[in-house]
């Protein structure tokens, strides 16, 4: 009899083939990563082609843009080292200037020193020149007495502090003035200011001239008719009797001592007098005739003649001399 055959010996062929087959594996797998993972072709670029050409223009546009950034900047580190050199060079003059106006003052008071002077005095006149030309524009100017007294007070004391004789002319003319001042009346053009509030204020007491009366109702009708044609008024210098036209007249008269109010804090003695005049004009054409009227344009009349500046001829006489030593060389 034939032996049969064994049901183990295909498996122990199959496990020797195991190996040889995972071997086999590994080996497409290689094959198929290095297939998938090579380079491709190197693709040639026309250097000539719209695209490379629009490149290489754009990396100029840029490189240009750059290159102009870097001028700018630079044009601007120029221009601020320039502006720094001229600010450098305009301390420089002034230091220069300062120290030549320090040597200059040096070798005043050397020679003022030599010469046996006190540098002081001259500083003290120059304090008295500009408080005597102070005082002297408050007066004119503004009319202020009070301020300049003042100012002539605070002068005094400075020139009392100096006691050479040169300065003795000074000190006496310098009483004088301050004693002129002294005696000065009160600010005119308070008092006239005064006076336009009360021609003022007496407008609203001035009687007017009535109206005429209307004709009787039981009169003819040629009288009627005549009186409606007809406006029968007193011969005189009113003649503004109609309501607008009062109102204008009043309203003139008005601006005219408004005017006058103008003049006084002007000193204006022709432009015073002038509103004056205009003023009682206005109000004989506007009031009935009679005492308050005759009044009221008195008073106007009399602020018209009112002085208004103040005269003082020996004010300035200090500050003359004074200028006049020191041009000459007899104060320093």
């Amino acid at each position: 009899m034939f032996p049969l055959p064994s049901m183990d010996r295909p498996a122990a062929s199959l496990s020797r083939f195991w190996p040889l087959l995972l071997l086999l594996l590994v080996i497409l797998g290689a094959a198929a990563w290095w297939w998938t993972a090579r380079p491709g072709p190197v693709a040639t670029v026309d250097p000539l082609s719209p695209q490379e050409l629009d490149r290489r223009l754009l990396a100029v546009e840029q490189a240009l843009t750059a290159l102009q950034r870097g001028q700018q900047r630079s044009e601007q580190r120029l221009a601020d080292v320039e502006a720094r050199s001229t600010v450098l060079r305009d301390e420089v003059l002034g230091l220069g200037q300062r120290a030549a106006l320090i040597e200059d003052s040096v070798q005043q008071v050397v020679a003022a020193a030599a010469a046996g002077t006190d540098p002081g005095v001259s500083l003290r006149l120059d304090e008295i020149d500009l408080l005597l030309t102070y005082a002297e524009a408050r007066l004119d100017l503004s009319g202020d007495v009070e301020g300049a007294r003042r100012a002539y007070v605070l002068a005094d004391g400075l020139l009392a502090a100096l006691t050479a004789p040169q300065f003795v002319n000074l000190r006496q003319s310098l009483a004088q003035e301050q004693a002129a001042l002294a005696a000065l009346p009160p600010d005119p053009r308070a008092a006239a200011r005064g006076r336009v509030d009360a021609i003022e204020a007496a407008l609203a007491g001035l009687p007017v001239l009535p109206e005429p009366a209307p004709p009787p109702a039981d009169a003819a009708v040629a009288t009627r008719l005549l009186a409606a044609l007809v406006d029968v008024r007193p011969r005189g210098t009113q003649d503004l009797l109609a309501p607008a036209d009062r109102q204008r007249g009043e309203a003139a008269l008005r601006l005219e001592l408004a005017l006058a109010r103008i003049a006084i804090e002007r000193r204006d003695e022709a432009g015073l007098r002038a509103a004056s005049e205009r003023a009682e004009r206005w109000m004989r054409r506007l009031y009935a005739g009679g005492a308050p009227l005759e009044e009221q344009a008195a008073a106007l009349q009399a602020l018209g003649r009112t002085p208004l500046v103040i005269d003082v001829p020996v004010l300035g006489s200090t500050l003359a001399q004074m200028r006049a030593l020191r041009r000459g060389g007899g104060l320093p």
